[in-house]
């Protein structure tokens, strides 16, 4: 694990912070077995709460907590007493560790015991191609131009809040591409383990920073319709591809041609399109005939 340092280079580091408005403190640049500063007891990157006895065995706040009667007793005889590691927490949050995704572009210094965390959320991660035995990772952009031409998917643009149709003939993937944010969502309509149906999945590409659902409908005729919702919507490499959770299940009806297919009308939401829209200066509203007449009454 590396530690980043301006302790022989003080003046342009302090430059640097001047200009990036960061901490003129001075930092080490050295190697740490990444084991000192995990807790004793899961191994986990430890990250505050921390917690130490008197022995000097180091835990993290869940650890801490089913240990009994505040009494240590990780190694046979220790019976040291258990207190707040404050110097350690200190420590901990001093060690920041380049993102893993710095060649795609991410510059961001991210607490170590943040690390996978950002790692999964880090927008500048390659995208991978969820095509089984294809190895192609990219940019959103270079990864709707893969499914639509290496991999033949039908794509959909669409937009947060604003329902849209969509057309299944016949079992297969769809790549749907949004206008508010560039996010990719994939749908999946496969057969069915119950007999005479398709099983709809629909995931997204990357982690969004606020929660995206959606709601699925669907109307096979008069007497066939259903809609179902999801909360959450999570990458594909949650489930594998294509995914075994799906969100409806679209029985098989013999009221049209075989080759109508289903219409399926999708809503994606999120939650940062929807702040986007709430205008709290709106002027839209203007005042009719109407409500001078119920105003005066």
């Amino acid at each position: 694990m590396e530690m980043e340092t301006n302790d022989d280079n003080t003046k342009k580091r302090t430059g640097d912070a001047q200009e990036q408005g960061e901490s003129n403190a001075k930092r080490l640049k050295c190697s740490i077995e990444v084991e000192a500063f995990c807790c004793d007891v899961c191994t986990k990157p430890l990250r505050p709460p921390i917690f130490q006895c008197t022995e000097g065995h180091i835990f993290c706040s869940s650890c801490c907590n089913k240990l009994p009667e505040e009494k240590c007793g990780f190694s046979s005889g220790c019976t040291g007493t258990i207190a707040r590691s404050l110097g350690m927490e200190h420590a901990v949050q001093s060690i920041l560790v380049n993102c893993c995704h710095a060649e795609h572009g991410c510059a961001e210094k991210i607490a170590y015991y943040d690390n996978y965390k950002h790692k999964v959320l880090c927008t500048h991660a390659p995208c991978k191609c969820p095509e089984p035995g294809c190895c192609f990772a990219g940019r959103v952009a270079e990864l709707l131009d893969h499914l639509t031409t290496h991999h033949k998917w039908p794509s959909m643009p669409f937009q947060y809040w604003v329902p849209f149709d969509l057309r299944i003939v016949e079992p297969g993937s769809h790549v749907l591409h949004c206008w508010n944010d560039d996010q990719l969502y994939l749908l999946s309509v496969q057969p069915a383990a119950e007999p005479n149906g398709l099983a709809v999945s629909l995931v997204c590409v990357q982690y969004k920073s606020a929660s995206a659902g959606c709601s699925v409908s669907f109307s096979l005729s008069a007497r066939h319709c259903s809609t179902s919702t999801s909360d959450d919507l999570w990458p594909w490499w949650h489930f594998g591809w294509p995914p075994k959770e799906y969100i409806c299940f679209v029985p098989k009806v013999s009221d049209g041609p075989d080759d109508a297919g289903i219409m399926l009308t999708i809503n994606i939401t999120s939650v940062d399109a929807a702040d986007e829209n709430d205008d709290p200066d709106d002027s839209s509203y203007v005042e009719t005939d109407e409500d001078d007449d119920d105003s005066s009454s």
